[in-house]
């Protein structure tokens, strides 16, 4: 039987068509409840309320229509509905009754089979189709009459009314065809940059769509790119097939996530059709699809509306199936720590009949407190349902296994504030999806650095074997006999080339001297034979004259001679001057090969009628033909099967290289390592000579500001300089990389260093440069890996629905919903916090956009907001920190004792654990001799590397230097060596502190405690292993260490205890330029506020679940005072609170206790101080008063009432780039308005000019613009700040009065 219509009062009914046509096709006894449940829902049938499907009263006449088809062919009805409830999407919308849907599955087999004679007309096409449909309809009298007068008019075109020209729906075609072979071009470009291994399967279904819209005119001219996308839907569906019949945990690996954001892409494409269907109804109503065209146009309306009904019932299918993957795959990051935590919580609330961190913002405690206040509930039934809420929301916290992942994916949630997601890393989100994600994204970053430091070693053993006995302070000087200039051609977007002149390692082949002999071979042989050259006319290639010239040329016979003259001259030098490839046989058979398999796949398309694949097909054999004939002249190998003859173009340089053992090894090492990163990354990315498998063009590594002052000249390198400071440079690596045709960022994992940059732009240290070129190369293959379950989870968390709440976080209830006993919450409209802070971290991450384009044009130059923050925020930081020891010394104790109140709290380290820490770190020598090394040699400096404690890996790594230790002090970063120290001192010891805690927890695989030789428990810096090369690794014996949770927690503590540092983290706000400077000098600010006021404050849920720190916290100083309020209550003593608290408030009351107990301390030491004669003050007593004095500022901010003028000082306070910015122009002041004046004889008051008395380091009579200079003047500012305490002191002396 033929699929069979169903018309109802003239139109055809899709529901029933599509209904009918699976029941009357099927065997009785093979049809079941799904298939219907999902026709009904491609048809929009039935809606979805959490999970279940139902109908509303719009719908219940579809139900009643299927029901009577089925009487009326035989059958019984066999859908059943019954009301459910009555719902409002908002207080003010009108009612909709809902009927829940049962499908009776034996009344759905006595519907019999279908026989064509039950039919009313039979049809092939659409346009049959139309004409049964029109006999079938009922006419009014006016359209019989119209009828009999004139020809017959389409259905279509008596009842569509078209709201649009001609003109308009013709420029509308041409748009759709001009954005898709755009977009098409644009992807087929991008992969044909990636890995061999990847490229195939995506290019073939991009190739078949960009044949397809090749030549559009007609509406008609789009039948091949539908059929094309027909193809490309049905091969997802297959591949979808595929994926679903695999256990979860296979479906759920990274190479089949990938698999599924492909799908995800297909599905996502097919948004052309959906706009091309628009078209075509337009341009049929128009009248413009008639006669031989309307075949054509039955056939492409017929292929879009079977297109876009697979794509929505794929898309339906992928919607319900991608959260489990993800779930999956989520669930694998869980730090199982976490989960005893949360129960023991919930034990203690359970006995001691106690809430710990009860969220009162919710729609559940408003409701008791409702039914308290209203006398329903006893205060002791109100105080055991609250407990019972409590365990509940500790219970919603814990992630038990897949299934409470995916609700946790599935429902609806709270919005995060504007606030978080401007200020706050995104491992700090409440959702507990939201960190798994983090975490899974942060496994590839530890991936990367892995990849990185097994290649650090190796290359710093080549390096050391090169450059022994030999200076390294000209690095230039040192990798000069490696490297030279070639110039390679660039083109512009009208082709027009241009020469660039890059550097390069040497090639074997001197490739100068072969272009300069082509050259003037090609000259020569133009002028003999009156070729035109574009280079004669004014706008070159793109210059009418030429091209008209050029094609007089090439076809008109009156230059037939010089033709053939011209190509014989070419072909004769060729012959003498190159010598074919290694494999060019093989290559020629390869394609030989391919045409006969096109050819064959060509004549199976034609005789199956696939014209479209026919097409391909053919496309394929000419460009394979033309690749043959462009490399092949009467049989012998040309162009790109060719390479210049060595024994004419031999390049000294490298004969030189081959004959020297040493820089040969260093050579074809550094050559080796190059080649492997572009095979990583795509060798197609790379610009090469046609006979190279491989670039020789150097990674374009910008060259640092030490060795461009040493190569080019203060006066030339400073011009650079600045204009690196200030412009956006084609080296730059923060901005991600955006697609040159539709100006968007590319949503793939960016590749750097790639492009072409004049050689005195490009760095010459070859081992430096290899570094960050391997490094970006590894952060390329470990983020390509999971970008399928990344784009994946962000569709989920795009789709999720967000909770509307009121101002004080409640969620809203349906009022309609409410009213019948039913609590329905309400949706937010709009895109989530949630969201935007997960999309512009997968921009940051993911896609290496880690900076924002601020762009403007002054004076005709385009400037960068971006860079200029950048550089006023890197001056501001030297100027204000290098070399100021009482600044350092300041970091040193806030941080000192941020982990004193750790150890006192015992929840990660004991205070004994950091007693031998501090011991062993400076037993070591604190790292020292690791000081402007490459690599460290100490064990202290490795285990720091391999565990990235200084949270700085990922983001410097790449930026390591090798050569003379001047040049590697000149870095900008080593001006703050004095803050370096500090936190180098404190990093060290938490980690150490961490690897002491471990001691007799470490096992090996048959659970027995690992000890060390002398029997006693090891801890983890005993069980670190150094290799020959000198590269860390684990003892194999440890089985129950998780590296990648103890780098976790490692930076987890860091954060919580010290401030955010690193890209990873990195706020949104501080994408942004203004964001920049705001927090320039307060990534201290967030991480404080969470330690001692938690993740909901007072109010809200105050327990958060921390995935990277592998437990439960709350706020130190919500758990503090909880404590006294409880006291208070009770009218009992704290202590006896105390002894009912769980075990993680007992913690937050030591750490509290510790913190008011140093602050004490410090107010005690500053009243002592100030008592001080002026002949007993030393240096030494201002300066611990001025640190006693700023600990207790520091500190003081965070208390509530206390520190509030502290707190407001920070609040109002501008930022610190503001304040060098006011000291620039009161130093112009003074220049300008008072030292140039005075000094040309204008009356001026000398009290403007000389300090009247003695302030501070300065004396009376001095001149006022000593200060303005000394405040802009790095270092010097630094070392005399720290030689005047007493003055850095009265500031803080003022915060008291």
């Amino acid at each position: 039987m033929g699929k069979c219509s169903r018309i109802v009062n003239g139109v055809e009914h899709k529901l029933l068509t599509e209904m009918y046509d699976f029941i009357e096709n099927s065997k009785p006894d093979s049809r079941n409840v799904d298939a219907i449940m999902q026709i009904l829902d491609d048809n929009r049938s039935v809606v979805d309320y959490r999970g279940t499907k139902y109908v509303n009263e719009d719908q219940l006449k579809d139900i009643q229509l299927i029901n009577n088809e089925a009487q009326k062919i035989g059958g019984q009805p066999f859908i059943d509905t019954e009301f459910f409830l009555e719902l409002t999407a908002t207080p003010v919308s009108p009612a909709t009754k809902l009927y829940e849907i049962n499908i009776n599955e034996e009344a759905l087999r006595t519907v019999p089979e279908a026989k064509d004679q039950n039919s009313d007309g039979t049809f092939n096409t659409q346009y049959g189709k139309e004409k049964v449909i029109k006999t079938l309809s009922p006419k009014t009298e006016q359209q019989a009459a119209e009828q009999e007068e004139g020809p017959e008019i389409a259905a279509s075109e008596e009842t569509t009314k078209v709201y649009t020209t001609p003109e308009r729906s013709s420029e509308a075609l041409q748009k759709l065809a001009l954005d898709a072979k755009v977009i098409i071009e644009s992807e087929l470009q991008e992969i044909n940059r990636l890995p061999e291994a990847e490229r195939e399967k995506k290019e073939n279904r991009l190739k078949r769509l960009r044949a397809a819209v090749e030549k559009i005119d007609r509406v008609v001219d789009f039948n091949m790119f539908v059929t094309a996308s027909k193809d490309n839907i049905n091969n997802a569906i297959e591949e979808f097939n595929q994926l679903m019949a695999m256990p979860i945990e296979l479906r759920s690996t990274p190479e089949n996530m990938n698999r599924m954001y492909s799908i995800k892409q297909t599905i996502d494409s097919m948004d052309t059709i959906l706009q091309l269907e628009q078209i075509a109804l337009n341009e049929q109503a128009l009248g413009k699809v008639k006669g031989v065209n309307q075949e054509a146009f039955d056939l492409l309306m017929e292929n879009i509306d079977y297109t876009v009904k697979q794509s929505k019932r794929l898309d339906n299918q992928f919607q319900e199936e991608v959260i489990p993957m993800m779930a999956e795959v989520l669930v694998g990051y869980h730090n199982t720590a976490m989960d005893p935590k949360i129960q023991a919580l919930i034990d203690n609330i359970e006995t001691h009949k106690r809430t710990i961190g009860l969220d009162t913002n919710t729609s559940e405690y408003k409701d008791l407190i409702r039914r308290r206040d209203n006398g329903d509930l006893t205060a002791e039934q109100f105080r055991d349902l609250e407990l019972k809420l409590n365990v509940n929301q500790l219970k919603n916290k814990q992630i038990l296994g897949r299934d409470a992942m995916i609700k946790e994916l599935r429902e609806a949630h709270k919005d995060k504030s504007g606030f978080s997601y401007l200020f706050d890393p995104l491992i700090y989100s409440s959702d507990p999806a939201i960190q798994l994600f983090t975490k899974s994204v942060k496994e590839a970053t530890f991936e990367t650095n892995r990849m990185t430091l097994d290649y650090k070693y190796d290359l710093k053993e080549e390096y050391d074997l090169f450059s022994e006995g030999m200076s390294e302070s000209d690095i230039a000087k040192l990798n000069d006999d490696l490297l030279e200039e070639v110039t390679m051609t660039q083109y512009d977007a009208d082709g027009n080339p241009k020469e660039v002149k890059v550097l390069a390692f040497v090639s074997p082949i001197d490739k100068a001297k072969y272009e300069e002999s082509k050259k003037q071979m090609y000259e020569a042989a133009g002028r003999k034979y009156n070729l035109p050259n574009w280079r004669d006319y004014k706008n070159g290639k793109q210059d009418s004259k030429y091209q008209s010239d050029i094609e007089i040329w090439n076809k008109d016979n009156k230059h037939r001679r010089d033709r053939i003259g011209y190509s014989k001259a070419v072909n004769d030098w060729h012959k003498e001057n190159t010598e074919p490839v290694e494999g060019w046989q093989q290559q020629r058979e390869k394609i030989k090969s391919q045409i006969a398999s096109a050819e064959r796949t060509k004549r199976a398309a034609i005789a199956a009628g696939r014209s479209d694949s026919a097409h391909m097909a053919e496309e394929q054999i000419k460009a394979l033909r033309e690749k043959l004939r462009k490399n092949l002249l009467d049989g012998q190998p040309r162009n790109e099967w060719v390479k210049p003859k060595e024994s004419k173009y031999a390049n000294s340089k490298y004969k030189q290289i081959q004959a020297n053992p040493k820089k040969k090894r260093y050579y074809d090492f550094m050559l080796k390592s190059f080649q492997e990163g572009q095979k990583m990354v795509g060798v197609n990315r790379f610009q090469k000579e046609k006979w190279e498998d491989f670039s020789y063009i150097l990674p374009s590594v910008r060259k640092v500001e030490y060795d461009r002052l040493k190569e080019q000249g203060g006066i030339s390198a400073t011009k650079d300089i600045l204009a690196e400071s200030f412009t956006i440079q084609d080296t730059d690596i923060e901005f991600g990389r955006y697609n040159a045709k539709t100006g968007e960022l590319q949503k793939s994992v960016p590749v750097f260093y790639n492009n072409l940059v004049e050689s005195k732009d490009v760095s010459k240290d070859i081992a430096s440069s290899m570094y960050a070129f391997r490094h970006m190369t590894h952060n390329f293959q470990s983020k390509s890996k999971i970008l399928g379950q990344v784009m994946l989870f962000r569709e989920i968390l795009q789709n999720r629905d967000t909770l509307l709440v009121n101002s004080s976080g409640v969620e809203m209830l349906s009022k309609v919903a409410s009213d019948l006993g039913v609590k329905l919450p309400m949706k937010k409209d709009g895109e989530s916090y949630n969201f935007k802070h997960v999309n512009e971290f997968i921009d940051t991450i993911m896609f290496g956009e880690r900076q924002l384009k601020a762009n403007f044009t002054l004076g005709g130059k385009t400037l960068s907001g971006t860079k200029i923050a950048d550089s006023i925020n890197a001056f501001t930081a030297i100027n204000t920190l290098s070399f100021n020891f009482l600044q350092g010394a300041n970091q040193s104790i806030l941080d000192n004792m941020a982990l004193v109140s750790e150890g006192a709290a015992g929840e990660f380290f004991s205070t004994a654990d950091l007693a031998w820490a501090k011991s062993q770190y400076w037993s070591e020598g604190a790292g020292l001799s690791d000081v402007g090394k490459f690599a460290p040699d100490t064990k202290l400096g490795k285990a720091l590397e391999m565990f990235d404690a200084l949270t700085e890996f990922t983001d410097q790594e790449g930026n390591r230097l090798v050569g003379s230790k001047l040049r590697k002090a000149m870095q900008t970063g080593n001006f703050l060596i004095v803050q370096q120290a500090a936190e180098h001192e404190v990093a060290a010891t938490r980690m150490l502190a961490l690897m002491k805690n471990l001691e007799g927890k470490l096992k090996d695989k048959d659970g027995n405690v690992i000890t060390k030789e002398d029997g006693s428990p090891a801890n983890l810096y005993d069980m670190l292993l150094i290799d020959d090369k000198g590269k860390m690794s684990l003892d194999p014996r440890v089985a129950n260490f998780n590296e990648s949770d103890f780098i976790n927690l490692i930076q987890g503590l860091s954060r919580r205890t010290n401030q955010t540092k690193g890209g990873f983290d990195r706020s949104t706000l501080q994408r942004r330029w203004y964001g920049k400077l705001a927090m320039l000098f307060r990534s201290w600010l967030l991480p404080g506020l969470r330690r001692r006021y938690g993740h909901g404050g007072f109010t809200g849920s105050t327990v958060h679940a921390d995935e990277e720190l592998g437990t439960v916290t709350q706020g130190m100083y919500i758990s503090f005072y909880n404590m006294l309020r409880e006291s208070f209550m009770g009218k009992t003593w704290p202590t006896s609170v105390y002894k009912t608290m769980s075990e993680m408030e007992q913690k937050n009351v030591k750490r509290t206790a510790v913190e008011l107990g140093s602050l004490a301390a410090a107010s005690v030491l500053v009243a002592a101080l100030a008592n001080l004669d002026d002949d007993e003050e030393t240096w030494v007593s201002n300066f611990v008063m001025y640190q006693a004095l700023r600990y207790q500022a520091e500190i003081k901010q965070w208390t509530p009432v206390y520190g509030y003028r502290e707190a407001f000082r920070i609040a109002k306070s501008p930022t610190a780039t503001a304040r060098q910015i006011e000291k620039v122009f009161s130093l112009t002041d003074q220049i300008f308005f008072k030292e140039i004046p005075y000094l040309l004889g204008v009356p001026m008051d000398e009290k403007n000019i000389y300090y009247q008395r003695s302030t501070g380091r300065y004396k009376k009579g001095d001149r006022k613009i000593r200060k303005d200079v000394d405040d802009l003047m790095p270092i010097i500012r630094g070392i005399r700040k720290s030689q005047t305490p007493e003055e850095a002191a009265k500031y803080f002396l003022g915060l008291g009065s």
